[in-house]
């Protein structure tokens, strides 16, 4: 299994290669929080995006690169390529899973 870091609710899982039909995002903006408005953000990162089994989101991390949220302690990611993860609550009696909030 690669190397997995967490921050809040979002997981970075290091991972091989990118896939093919992947889309360059301009923004570093990797989650805005639906509760308050703040955001987990990349410095020294590339993101992208990918519709693969569902919208997924990657990162190709530089040397250096951090993550960053107004409410979390920052979190350097090794160099490398990860995907990014949003963790879900889990509730019997919802219809859906709904996303943690942040």
């Amino acid at each position: 299994m690669g190397k997995i870091y967490r921050q809040g609710d979002v997981l970075f899982k290091k991972i091989d290669e990118l896939p093919k039909n992947k889309r360059k995002i301009d923004d570093n903006i990797i989650v805005k929080g639906e509760a308050t408005g703040h955001a987990h953000k990349i410095r020294n990162g590339v993101l992208y995006s990918s519709w693969q089994r569902g919208p997924r989101l990657y990162i190709k991390a530089s040397k250096g690169a951090k993550v960053v949220h107004e409410e979390h302690e920052e979190i350097e990611l090794d160099q490398g390529l990860y995907e990014v993860i949003r963790q879900k609550e889990y509730d019997p009696n919802a219809p859906a899973d709904p996303w943690v909030e942040d």
